[in-house]
Protein backbone atom coordinates (compact mmCIF):
# COMPACT_ATOMS: atom_id res chain seq x y z
CA UNK A 1 0.00 0.00 0.00
CA UNK A 2 1.16 3.51 -0.79
CA UNK A 3 2.58 5.15 2.41
CA UNK A 4 0.74 8.43 1.68
CA UNK A 5 -2.56 6.63 1.22
CA UNK A 6 -1.94 4.64 4.43
CA UNK A 7 -1.17 7.85 6.36
CA UNK A 8 -4.31 9.50 4.97
CA UNK A 9 -6.50 6.55 6.02
CA UNK A 10 -4.92 6.48 9.45
CA UNK A 11 -5.51 10.22 9.88
CA UNK A 12 -9.13 9.87 8.73
CA UNK A 13 -9.72 6.99 11.18
CA UNK A 14 -8.21 8.96 14.07
CA UNK A 15 -10.32 12.00 13.19
CA UNK A 16 -13.49 9.88 13.22
CA UNK A 17 -12.52 8.34 16.56
CA UNK A 18 -11.85 11.73 18.14
CA UNK A 19 -15.15 13.14 16.81
CA UNK A 20 -16.93 10.08 18.16
CA UNK A 21 -15.26 10.55 21.55
CA UNK A 22 -16.32 14.20 21.65
CA UNK A 23 -19.88 13.24 20.76
CA UNK A 24 -19.87 10.73 23.64
CA UNK A 25 -18.54 13.20 26.25
CA UNK A 26 -20.57 13.01 29.45
CA UNK A 27 -21.13 15.24 32.44
CA UNK A 28 -21.98 14.12 35.94
CA UNK A 29 -24.24 16.82 37.40
CA UNK A 30 -25.08 17.08 41.11
CA UNK A 31 -27.49 19.61 42.59
CA UNK A 32 -28.60 20.44 46.13
CA UNK A 33 -31.50 22.86 46.68
CA UNK A 34 -32.07 24.16 50.22
CA UNK A 35 -34.05 26.72 52.21
CA UNK A 36 -32.31 29.41 54.22
CA UNK A 37 -32.97 29.08 57.97
CA UNK A 38 -35.39 31.65 59.30
CA UNK A 39 -35.67 33.49 55.98
CA UNK A 40 -39.02 34.87 54.95
CA UNK A 41 -40.45 33.47 51.75
CA UNK A 42 -39.68 35.82 48.87
CA UNK A 43 -42.46 35.25 46.32
CA UNK A 44 -41.38 34.99 42.72
CA UNK A 45 -42.90 34.04 39.41
CA UNK A 46 -44.59 30.65 39.53
CA UNK A 47 -43.57 28.04 36.99
CA UNK A 48 -45.54 28.11 33.77
CA UNK A 49 -47.76 25.10 33.18
CA UNK A 50 -45.29 23.92 30.50
CA UNK A 51 -42.15 24.59 32.60
CA UNK A 52 -40.58 21.32 31.46
CA UNK A 53 -41.98 21.20 27.91
CA UNK A 54 -38.67 21.08 26.03
CA UNK A 55 -36.73 19.34 28.78
CA UNK A 56 -35.83 15.73 29.39
CA UNK A 57 -37.50 14.64 32.62
CA UNK A 58 -34.89 12.97 34.79
CA UNK A 59 -37.52 10.74 36.42
CA UNK A 60 -39.36 9.70 33.26
CA UNK A 61 -36.79 9.59 30.48
CA UNK A 62 -36.09 6.48 28.48
CA UNK A 63 -32.85 7.96 27.13
CA UNK A 64 -29.87 5.81 27.96
CA UNK A 65 -27.55 8.85 28.07
CA UNK A 66 -29.49 10.71 30.81
CA UNK A 67 -29.61 8.68 33.99
CA UNK A 68 -29.84 9.24 37.75
CA UNK A 69 -26.81 7.90 39.55
CA UNK A 70 -26.69 5.83 42.70
CA UNK A 71 -26.60 7.84 45.96
CA UNK A 72 -23.33 6.15 46.89
CA UNK A 73 -21.66 8.15 44.08
CA UNK A 74 -22.88 11.55 45.33
CA UNK A 75 -20.04 13.93 46.11
CA UNK A 76 -21.92 16.70 47.94
CA UNK A 77 -23.06 14.63 50.95
CA UNK A 78 -20.54 16.33 53.26
CA UNK A 79 -21.72 19.83 52.24
CA UNK A 80 -25.35 18.73 52.58
CA UNK A 81 -24.73 17.43 56.11
CA UNK A 82 -23.02 20.70 57.09
CA UNK A 83 -25.95 22.73 55.75
CA UNK A 84 -28.47 20.59 57.64
CA UNK A 85 -26.42 20.89 60.86
CA UNK A 86 -26.60 24.70 60.54
CA UNK A 87 -30.41 24.65 60.24
CA UNK A 88 -30.82 24.72 56.47
CA UNK A 89 -33.59 22.52 55.10
CA UNK A 90 -32.46 20.29 52.24
CA UNK A 91 -35.26 20.29 49.67
CA UNK A 92 -33.65 18.29 46.87
CA UNK A 93 -30.38 16.43 46.35
CA UNK A 94 -30.01 14.70 42.98
CA UNK A 95 -27.23 13.62 40.64
CA UNK A 96 -27.23 12.29 37.10
CA UNK A 97 -25.16 11.78 33.99
CA UNK A 98 -25.94 13.48 30.72
CA UNK A 99 -24.21 14.06 27.40
CA UNK A 100 -22.23 17.25 26.88
CA UNK A 101 -24.94 18.61 24.59
CA UNK A 102 -25.79 22.32 24.64
CA UNK A 103 -29.30 21.62 23.30
CA UNK A 104 -30.22 19.42 26.28
CA UNK A 105 -32.25 20.70 29.22
CA UNK A 106 -32.92 18.37 32.16
CA UNK A 107 -36.02 18.80 34.34
CA UNK A 108 -36.27 17.40 37.84
CA UNK A 109 -38.60 17.67 40.80
CA UNK A 110 -39.09 16.43 44.33
CA UNK A 111 -42.34 15.62 46.13
CA UNK A 112 -45.91 14.99 45.06
CA UNK A 113 -47.87 17.09 42.61
CA UNK A 114 -49.54 20.07 44.31
CA UNK A 115 -52.75 21.64 43.05
CA UNK A 116 -51.46 23.89 40.26
CA UNK A 117 -53.79 26.82 39.48
CA UNK A 118 -52.78 26.85 35.79
CA UNK A 119 -53.49 23.16 35.25
CA UNK A 120 -49.84 22.14 34.98
CA UNK A 121 -47.55 20.23 37.27
CA UNK A 122 -46.48 21.94 40.46
CA UNK A 123 -44.15 20.21 42.91
CA UNK A 124 -42.67 21.34 46.23
CA UNK A 125 -39.31 21.61 44.38
CA UNK A 126 -38.92 21.69 40.63
CA UNK A 127 -36.33 22.99 38.22
CA UNK A 128 -34.52 22.85 34.90
CA UNK A 129 -30.80 22.88 34.13
CA UNK A 130 -29.10 23.43 30.78
CA UNK A 131 -25.35 23.12 30.28
CA UNK A 132 -23.23 24.68 27.56
CA UNK A 133 -19.72 23.35 27.20
CA UNK A 134 -17.73 26.19 25.63
CA UNK A 135 -17.08 27.63 28.19
CA UNK A 136 -18.87 25.39 30.70
CA UNK A 137 -21.96 27.35 31.70
CA UNK A 138 -25.04 26.31 33.66
CA UNK A 139 -28.45 27.91 33.13
CA UNK A 140 -30.52 27.09 36.18
CA UNK A 141 -34.11 27.82 37.17
CA UNK A 142 -35.55 26.26 40.35
CA UNK A 143 -38.75 26.87 42.24
CA UNK A 144 -39.76 26.14 45.82
CA UNK A 145 -43.55 25.98 45.88
CA UNK A 146 -45.49 26.37 49.11
CA UNK A 147 -49.11 25.32 49.51
CA UNK A 148 -51.25 24.90 52.57
CA UNK A 149 -54.90 24.41 53.49
CA UNK A 150 -55.70 28.11 53.87
CA UNK A 151 -53.95 29.28 50.70
CA UNK A 152 -56.03 30.05 47.64
CA UNK A 153 -52.96 29.63 45.46
CA UNK A 154 -49.50 28.18 46.14
CA UNK A 155 -46.68 30.68 46.64
CA UNK A 156 -43.53 30.13 44.59
CA UNK A 157 -39.97 31.21 45.16
CA UNK A 158 -37.73 31.24 42.10
CA UNK A 159 -33.97 31.07 41.78
CA UNK A 160 -32.78 31.80 38.25
CA UNK A 161 -29.13 32.10 37.33
CA UNK A 162 -26.60 31.63 34.55
CA UNK A 163 -23.14 30.80 35.83
CA UNK A 164 -19.81 29.90 34.27
CA UNK A 165 -18.34 26.85 35.96
CA UNK A 166 -15.16 24.85 36.14
CA UNK A 167 -15.35 21.09 36.21
CA UNK A 168 -14.99 19.44 39.63
CA UNK A 169 -15.64 22.63 41.62
CA UNK A 170 -18.65 23.36 43.84
CA UNK A 171 -20.67 26.50 43.17
CA UNK A 172 -23.22 28.20 45.37
CA UNK A 173 -26.10 30.04 43.71
CA UNK A 174 -27.82 32.39 46.12
CA UNK A 175 -31.34 33.68 46.56
CA UNK A 176 -32.76 35.55 49.52
CA UNK A 177 -34.70 32.59 50.90
CA UNK A 178 -33.18 29.60 49.13
CA UNK A 179 -29.88 28.41 47.71
CA UNK A 180 -28.40 25.86 45.36
CA UNK A 181 -25.13 23.96 45.23
CA UNK A 182 -24.03 22.60 41.85
CA UNK A 183 -21.06 20.52 40.83
CA UNK A 184 -20.26 19.33 37.30
CA UNK A 185 -17.64 16.69 36.66
CA UNK A 186 -16.70 14.21 33.99
CA UNK A 187 -17.34 10.61 35.07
Amino acid sequence: MNPTRYAFRLLAALTLLSCSALAQAQYLVEVVVFSQPGAQIVPGASPEHDWDWQAVSLDATTRSDVRSIDRTRYSLDSQTSKLAAKGYTIRLHRAWTQPADSDLTVALHEGGNLAAPNGGSLYPVQGVISLDGDPLTAKVTFWLNHASEGMAEPISERLQSTRRLRANEIYYLDHKSMGLLIRISKP
